[in-house]
């Protein structure tokens, strides 16, 4: 392995001090602390004394800047400022801060106590922890800001917080880079002060050029590319998932293909209260006829339906032509929306009956068993709305209807295939009591819940009579085969039926306030014809014994695909305004809440804070006075901690006869010295040693004096020899008095 190249430190130091980005860090920094601050103070929720003092103290230091002088606390100063602090808070809680109520008061407290904390930072931040502390605290500035208003003061304001932000990570990892760099930097210029601006001047228009870029790069991948949904390559990138069940013919066992799938098929979204959805089931597709092995539609026709009228920018509202018998159904609305996913059918999921829908479609058919197809289906995601009329009939109206059928509804939905003659004697004997047809399909539906099991792997069903072996041998099957069997059985009793494939409601996602319908809640129903009332639905199928159990984390991912689909994918202004509505309606929500548990909070407290607030009023004097014995113990210890400083300062200006020193008073001698070379604008930098330190003043008139004081401390700290004291302060004393070009 080759070895690095040796770096003389003092050659180093010189290179170093031609091109640093620390200064121009450190400003970036405390300028995005200040932005933040005054973004929060604009909101009017802090106390003038507050907002002067900090807004004060944070010029200082900038000013400290301009004047490139050292304005920082040392860490003695910052822990003395801090333990008196704990003991100034609780006067600030009981004397200074003003408020309504003990919390109010106490709140107001704690926002000096983080104010005070930032300006202490502010004047002692040395380490990176410190930086960090500083930039967190800022995020969380304008975190608050953002809460507490929505006036465009806060976009300007966050404006240039994103702009320091962006210059002080830019310079952050500069800084980094040039401190673990074995090579210190150099700048093409012999002057420091060429390159230091040279430098600021490349970081900053860096730093405007990355943020203009960055805005435009979002502007595009928000607004262009999640609602670019056509181009040359959209049929080969977009497939749909695929999904049995939902076609026009359907073969028995179709949909057990899906029912173990958790794929999500759909999203539902109510508009209003999410329990007028419980056991509400999506219709699809309708099927006719039966042969035995399939069901399907032997008249393929269908109506096309063109939209009422057009929503900007491309929504368009279909109202749906009324079923037969709707108008003696009793009217209840049902309004939700729908985030279909990317599956492979053309059928619009909706509640029975849907009389409303609006969207981003062209037309819309409607076929001769009442579903909806989309004729311009895409393999890709999209929403629409609807509106359903979900009342049914009362069992007494049903009961009382006419058993006379039109031949458009007796010829296709009485019509039979062969099958076995006992599944028409089981159905006389299940419905023998019922004197009409309502009765009928009730008996029926509850004989199979009551008598049947579910599974998806039924047993010794015969593949030449799929229906006959369930209905008389195994006795076990799924919704297909319950839904299948009520149709036949009623049909041998001379009652229209058709069989429904859909989904059930769903699973609430209470994260994202909607249905989540998947693969798995696939299922098949029995829609039964009354006159005067049109088609009834029918569920024979009892409740599967062995349910799928929701993942821990489904919820949440489910509310991640949905905010994915309903805000990036389908955004549009309808979103836009439905935002704006809906972030008013939950601010004004949470704010009553809120309300409400403060209240109650207070309630709860009330007693407790007057006889605290009584205790401490009536022993006010007697608090006081315990405060300042803390205190006056606190810098007690701290001074009899320091009876060496003071042996050491007595001896240094009283004492004119040598004193042996020990090695600790030997570097406070040193700082004696470092602290009049800074009277003369000559600072030492941390990374030199005293003898290299020395070697800087090569040609200067101190070179003498410096030289000799730095031999001797060296002696006595390191060396253990005696030296004079007298010698020592008769160094730094010329020192003093000699004049040089700095100062």
């Amino acid at each position: 392995m080759a070895r690095k190249p040796s770096v003389n430190p003092a050659e180093a130091a010189r290179k170093q001090s031609h091109v640093s980005v620390e200064r121009y860090f450190e400003i970036s920094l405390l300028l995005m602390l200040g932005i933040s601050f005054l973004t929060l103070a604009n909101t009017g929720k802090l106390d003038p004394v507050s907002v002067v003092t900090v807004s004060g103290s944070l010029l200082i230091k900038l000013w400290s800047y301009v004047r490139d002088t050292d304005y920082s606390l040392s860490p003695r100063t910052v822990t003395r400022l801090a333990v008196f602090y704990i003991f100034f808070y609780w006067l600030d809680f009981l004397i200074f801060s003003l408020g309504p109520t003990i919390l109010d008061r106490l709140l107001a407290a704690t926002v000096h106590l983080i104010l005070f904390a930032t300006v202490i930072k502010v004047f002692s931040a040395r380490t990176y922890r410190d930086y960090g502390y500083l930039a967190t605290l800022s995020f969380m500035m304008m975190l608050a800001s953002a809460i507490l208003t929505v006036g465009a003061a806060f976009l300007v304001g966050f404006t240039l917080y994103v702009l320091f932000a962006i210059s002080t990570l830019i310079s952050y990892e500069i800084k980094r880079a040039t401190e673990t760099s074995y090579r210190p930097p150099e700048g093409p210029f012999a002057q420091p002060l060429q390159n230091r601006i040279a430098l600021e001047k490349s970081l900053m228009t860096t730093t405007v050029g990355l943020a203009v870029g960055i805005v435009i790069l979002a502007s595009v991948l928000f607004f262009v590319i999640p609602r670019y949904r056509t181009g040359y390559l959209t049929a080969v990138g977009m497939q749909g998932q695929s999904i049995t069940g939902f076609s026009d013919t359907v073969n028995l066992g179709d949909i057990r293909k899906i029912l173990r799938s958790n794929l999500v098929v759909m999203r539902i979204i109510p508009e209003g209260n999410p329990r007028a959805l419980q056991g509400i089931k999506w219709r699809g597709i309708g099927l006719t006829s039966f042969d035995g092995h399939h069901w399907y539609n032997d008249n393929t026709e269908q109506t096309v339906l063109l939209p009422a009228s057009v929503r900007p920018p491309e929504e368009r509202r279909f109202v749906l032509p009324q079923v037969v018998g709707g108008e003696n159904r009793p009217r209840h609305p049902l309004r939700y929306r729908v985030l279909l996913s990317s599956i492979s059918t053309d059928v619009l999921f909706a509640a029975a009956v849907p009389r409303e829908l609006s969207g981003r479609l062209r037309v819309v058919n409607v076929d001769q068993a009442d579903s909806l197809r989309n004729p311009g289906h895409t393999p890709s995601p999209f929403v629409y709305a609807v509106v359903s009329e979900t009342g049914l009939p009362s069992p007494e109206q049903l009961q009382r209807a006419p058993t006379e059928y039109p031949a458009q509804v007796r010829i296709p939905y009485l019509r039979l295939p062969r099958a076995d003659p006992r599944i028409e004697d089981l159905a006389q004997q299940v419905t023998i009591s019922a004197r009409n047809n309502y009765d009928r399909a009730l008996m029926i539906q509850n004989y199979l819940r009551d008598n049947f099991a579910y599974s998806l792997d039924p047993p010794s069903i015969d593949p030449a009579d799929p229906i006959g072996s369930f209905l008389l041998t195994a006795k076990k099957g799924y919704c297909e085969y319950f839904a299948a069997a009520m149709a036949l059985m009623l049909r041998t009793l001379r009652v229209p039926t058709r069989v429904v494939n859909g989904f059930q409601t769903g699973t609430y996602n209470r994260f994202g306030k909607d249905f989540v319908v998947r693969a798995r809640d696939a299922h098949s129903w029995v829609e039964v014809y009354f006159p005067q009332y049109g088609w009834i639905p029918f569920d024979p199928t009892p409740a599967d014994p062995n349910p799928v159990p929701a993942g821990v984390f489904d919820d949440y991912i489910d509310a991640m695909g949905l905010f994915w689909s309903e805000w990036i994918i389908n955004y549009d202004f309808a979103h836009r305004a439905q935002l704006a509505q809906s972030v008013e309606q939950e601010s004004r929500q949470l704010q009553q809440k809120l309300k409400q548990r403060v209240d109650r909070f207070q309630k709860q407290v009330i007693r407790l804070a007057y006889r605290a607030e009584g205790w401490l009023m009536a022993h006010k004097v007697l608090l006081f006075l315990f405060m300042l014995a803390v205190l006056a113990a606190l810098i007690g210890a701290e001074k009899i901690a320091s009876l060496a400083e003071l042996r050491f300062l007595w001896a240094w200006r009283f004492r004119r006869r040598d004193l042996s020193l020990s090695p600790r008073e030997a570097t406070m001698t040193y700082q004696r010295f470092l602290k009049v070379l800074r009277k003369k604008r000559i600072k030492k930098s941390p990374a030199q040693t005293p003898q290299e330190f020395a070697s800087t003043f090569l040609g200067s008139p101190l070179a003498g004096l410096v030289s000799e004081f730095t031999r001797l401390y060296n002696a006595l700290r390191f060396g253990g020899l005696p030296v004079s004291l007298v010698r020592l302060r008769e160094l730094v004393e010329q020192i003093r008095r000699t004049r040089t070009a700095r100062g």
